[in-house]
C-alpha cells in the first residue's frame, strides 16, 4: 500500500494526548490501532463535528477505512470543505449500541457500548487515484463486496462528490460490558432487571441475487 496511508503497529498502544485521554472511568478506555480500527469497521455511520461561524456544528457521514487513514463522504458543496479550509480542526464520533443496561434504580441504568472518538485536521482529497479508492472503502464499509458488483463512478460524479481524509493518529476507544451495578440493597425490588442483548442488527452481507432490500428485525429482548 503506498506511504499516503500512515499507520502505526497495528496492536501498538500509543500513549494518548491530552485530546484522546479518557478522563472519565479510564479503565474503560483503549488507545491501540487494533481496538480503533474494529469500532470504526463495525460502525456503520459516523459524526463529524466542526466550528461553524463559531458555533459547532455535527453531521452523520458515510465513512470507509484505508489502513490508518478514515475517508468521510459527502457533497461537494458540504459545509465540511469549508470549515476545513477556514481552518477548523475535527473530531469524529462512532459508537455501536450492544444492548441496554436496565437497573433497578432510575440511577443505575446504562448502556452497553463501543465507541471511538478521532481528533484531527480533515482533508480534502482531490487525487482522482485516491478518491476512487476512499469511495472503494465507503461503498465497501456499508455493504461488503458491493463496489465489485456496481457501475463505478463517472468523472463528472464525482466532480459532485466530496471526500475527506482524517488521520486516525489521535483516538480513543471507550466500551463497556457487563450488567447492572445495582446495590445490594435494590436487588430485592420487584422489577425486571440486568443487561439486554444486543439491539441493533449487523450489517447485511451484499447478495448479487437479491433483487430487493430484506427486511431487518431486531433480534428479542
Amino acid at each position: 500500500m503506498s506511504s499516503q496511508y500512515p499507520s502505526r503497529e497495528t496492536g501498538a498502544s500509543t500513549p494518548p494526548s491530552p485530546l484522546t485521554r479518557v478522563r472519565r472511568k479510564p479503565s474503560r478506555a483503549r488507545y491501540d490501532t487494533a481496538a480503533v480500527h474494529a469500532v470504526i469497521d463495525a460502525t456503520p455511520i459516523s459524526h463529524a463535528a466542526t466550528v461553524r461561524n463559531g458555533r459547532p456544528t455535527v453531521l452523520p457521514m458515510a465513512h470507509g477505512r484505508i489502513e490508518d487513514m478514515l475517508y468521510l463522504h459527502g457533497s461537494a458543496a458540504a459545509g465540511l470543505l469549508g470549515d476545513t479550509a477556514a481552518g477548523s480542526p475535527v473530531c469524529v464520533t462512532a459508537t455501536i449500541l450492544d444492548g441496554l443496561v436496565l437497573g433497578r434504580s432510575a440511577r443505575n441504568h446504562s448502556m452497553n457500548y463501543r465507541s471511538v472518538t478521532i481528533h484531527g485536521n480533515a482533508e480534502h482529497v482531490t487525487d482522482p487515484q485516491e478518491i476512487l479508492n476512499g469511495l472503494r472503502a465507503i461503498v465497501n464499509h456499508v455493504a461488503a463486496g458491493r463496489w465489485d458488483q456496481v457501475r463505478k463512478p463517472t468523472s463528472a460524479e464525482i466532480r459532485e462528490t466530496g471526500l475527506w481524509r482524517l488521520s486516525l493518529a489521535e483516538a480513543s476507544v471507550k466500551a463497556r460490558t457487563g450488567s447492572t451495578l445495582d446495590p445490594d440493597s435494590d436487588r430485592a425490588i420487584p422489577v425486571c432487571a440486568g443487561d439486554s442483548v444486543t439491539v441493533l442488527s449487523p450489517p447485511i452481507p451484499y447478495n448479487s441475487r437479491l433483487r430487493s432490500i430484506p427486511a431487518i428485525s431486531r433480534r428479542p429482548r
